[in-house]
């Protein structure tokens, strides 16, 4: 009894988000006019799964005490990358799958290098990198569209829906919370950065 009590303790915050959630979900399609439907929870998937994505990322800043305001001109920039080089073939569009998550890493190393060798703090120095990866991106798609050639089946695959009743992208965003975030939360490294976001020179 105890351990279920522990265990509901040391959830409380993910389970209020939760309830929080289904509230302003049911909200949401109690006033669409479509009401409860498949399209319509596709829909909000594939938009709150970005945001889910993109929040993970932010975490992982957060836990050491840190802010990163670029992550959502990260972001806006892997996409306009993306829009040229994940196009042709289907190893064409792999090498360009994993140039994008190059870029996004790239940029991350950048703020990180800014922040811990010319110590600044998190929050001047990415809103600095911010700008200018937006800029960056801006240059690079002015205007909305893509290549000729981009993939869109990889984008419908993962837009679209698992036996025409699951979002898909609920799918992927499964199987990085369990491929990525669930072993990170159990690994040395893991608890090495909770460490230091509690308490950097105890850790």
């Amino acid at each position: 009894m105890r351990d279920w009590r522990f265990h509901l303790a040391e959830q409380r915050g993910t389970l209020i988000a939760l309830t929080l959630f289904i509230v302003m979900f049911g909200l949401y399609v109690a006033n669409h006019p479509a009401g409860f439907t498949a399209n319509v929870v596709q829909t909000a998937a594939n938009k709150g799964v970005l945001l889910a994505l993109v929040a993970m990322a932010q975490t992982l800043v957060v836990l050491t005490s840190g802010i990163d305001l670029s992550v959502g001109m990260i972001f806006i920039l892997c996409n306009c990358v993306a829009s040229y080089v994940v196009s042709g073939s289907a190893a064409a569009t792999a090498l360009g799958i994993i140039g994008v998550i190059a870029v996004g890493a790239l940029c991350g190393a950048i703020n990180a290098m800014i922040v811990i060798l010319g110590r600044l703090q998190p929050i001047v120095t990415t809103i600095a990198t911010g700008a200018v990866y937006f800029g960056i991106a801006l240059w690079i798609r002015p205007f909305p569209g893509s290549s000729t050639e981009f993939n869109s089946d990889i984008a419908d695959a993962l837009t679209g829906k698992v036996f025409d009743l699951f979002p898909a992208s609920i799918v992927v965003l499964i199987g990085v919370v369990v491929l990525v975030w669930l072993p990170f939360q159990g690994s040395v490294l893991g608890r090495a950065v909770y460490a230091v976001g509690s308490s950097e020179q105890a850790a």
